[in-house]
């Protein structure tokens, strides 16, 4: 989808990484100068995609949460207890390191990685070991790749990457980096752009 996730309708799964949220006050705290978020813009995203698919259960595929507690935790708590009707998993990643009891007084549940069905499995982290015809979706990378035109403009944007038996998801946070990524052979590359998600020729 543009918006920078994936849904998957037969399943009524909304797929979602790497937000990150948190991280606008984190810079704050280390001396970055942004707004102090009153709502996350990226919370309004996820919100504005539920009410549209109205998934039954939501995947954030990791880094949900940038590092150490802030007050903006108390904005997915909320967030999360408004939409009790859900089911809200996340494959814990990296940067999701608060203890476990915080995590705890929400219903989300924490896990290292999350089947659906026989032949998809999500994880934070594109996973080295996967079964046999098993489709890992994943986050972790913030892949990006650069389109140039014939006038010599170049244009950085987030892709879906597909390789082998791993996909993986842009970064649904506004305030994320890209890793622009080489084709590799055999790899399908699928630019954003703000309304549609293309599919790059070879």
């Amino acid at each position: 989808m543009p918006e920078k996730a994936a849904f998957l309708p037969q399943r009524r799964v909304l797929l979602i990484a790497d937000i990150h949220l948190g991280k606008a006050t984190h810079f704050r705290k280390s001396g970055i100068i942004i707004p102090a978020p009153d709502f996350s813009r990226d919370l309004h995203g996820v919100e504005a995609l539920i009410k549209s698919l109205q998934p039954g259960t939501v995947v954030f595929l990791g880094d949900l949460f940038h590092s150490e507690w802030n007050r903006e935790w108390i904005m997915l708590k909320d967030f999360l207890s408004r939409h009790a009707a859900i089911r809200f998993v996340l494959t814990k990643g990296n940067h999701d390191i608060l203890p476990t009891d915080v995590f705890e007084e929400t219903d989300l549940e924490v896990v290292d990685t999350f089947p659906l069905g026989e032949h998809l499995l999500c994880s934070h982290e594109p996973l080295r070991e996967i079964q046999e015809n098993v489709l890992n979706i994943a986050g972790h990378v913030h892949p990006g790749v650069v389109l140039s035109t014939k006038g010599r403009q170049h244009y950085r944007l987030p892709c879906f990457y597909h390789l082998g038996q791993v996909l993986v998801l842009p970064a649904f946070g506004h305030l994320t980096g890209l890793q622009m990524l080489k084709k590799a052979a055999g790899a399908r590359v699928f630019p954003v752009f703000p309304t549609e998600v293309v599919a790059l020729n070879s």
